[in-house]
């Protein structure tokens, strides 16, 4: 755990002030709540637009550790993909009063914002 790396600090990394300015991970950040959390959807996430849906690639997910002690899976990607899934809904839950997602493929990018700007015309076209 990267937490382990500062041995002399008294609170969990979400807990310190000193974090603000940080990026935390599933690791860091689960099981805490706070006001806001922000995502960044790396290279794994990517978007296919013939399909209109998010595509999880495995082989591009940095946290490698995430997959270990996985011994006698009889389909691999489908499991890589549900445990990348599971990480980003951690994620994605911890914000209480909102959440902010970047996604770093250009056209999971592209299609979050056409999605958020549609969100945003039909709330003010309601009464």
């Amino acid at each position: 755990r990267w937490d382990r790396a500062m041995p002399q600090a008294r609170l969990p990394w979400a807990e310190r002030p000193d974090t603000i300015d940080e990026v935390g991970s599933v690791y860091t950040i689960q099981g805490f709540d706070l006001n806001y959390a922000g995502i960044i959807l790396g290279p794994s996430v990517t978007y296919d637009p013939t399909a209109d849906r998010i595509v999880i690639d495995p082989a591009r997910y940095e946290d490698r550790a995430a997959f270990t002690g996985r011994d006698g899976i009889t389909n691999p990607p489908a499991v890589m993909e549900r445990i990348i899934l599971n990480s980003i809904n951690v994620l994605m839950t911890r914000g209480v009063r909102g959440l902010y997602i970047y996604a770093s493929e250009p056209r999971l990018h592209a299609r979050l914002a056409a999605l958020w700007k549609a969100r945003q015309a039909a709330r003010t076209m309601q009464p």
